[in-house]
């Protein structure tokens, strides 16, 4: 009776150590697997980062270009302005008020560019960002498939040894 439960307890050792090195061994794989979604996620973020940093660009240049037309138009209604007065609209301080509005408006469009490549910087960041967190999650997903592989090999190895341990400790009491 001493043997069968004896060889049952060496079974059930056996299975153990063998169930926790298919688990072992699964769990890095869904691990894995789990990472390398993480970093397709991240990698498409880093593409819709770039793409909106050159949407920040393009947007910035149209908004320059309306910023442009706006001070030629105002330009051209305060030479009209000073026409309608009668005074001589190419000298004197006439054409100093133009210069002045035609330089405040080559500033207003030097800042929407500016805020725009701000904006593209920014992004160009969270790409960047992004890309890294690709990479490490990649890293990740390598390393939890290695882990699972060494996780099951050390439980084998563990049932082994304890499996070992029990069978010569049966042997020294005469179970079989």
């Amino acid at each position: 009776m001493a043997t069968a439960v004896a060889g049952v307890g060496l079974g059930a050792n056996a299975i153990d150590g063998i169930t926790g090195a298919i688990g072992s061994i699964f769990g890095g794989q869904s691990q894995a697997a789990m990472y390398n979604y993480q970093a397709q996620i991240a990698s498409i973020n880093a593409q819709i980062a770039k793409q909106n940093a050159s949407y920040d660009v393009a947007v910035g240049e149209v908004q320059a270009q309306q910023q442009g037309m706006k001070t030629r138009a105002q330009i051209g209604a305060t030479r009209a302005q000073q026409g309608a007065s009668g005074l001589d609209v190419n000298s004197g301080t006439n054409v100093s008020v133009r210069a002045s509005e035609a330089e405040i408006g080559s500033e207003d469009q030097a800042l929407i560019r500016s805020n725009a490549s701000k904006a593209a910087y920014g992004d160009e960041v969270i790409a960047m960002q992004d890309t890294a967190q690709a990479s490490m999650d990649q890293m990740a997903a390598s390393n939890s498939q290695t882990a699972g592989i060494l996780g099951g090999f050390t439980s084998i190895l563990g049932v082994a040894g304890k499996f070992g341990s029990q069978f010569t400790q049966g042997q020294n009491q005469g179970l079989w």
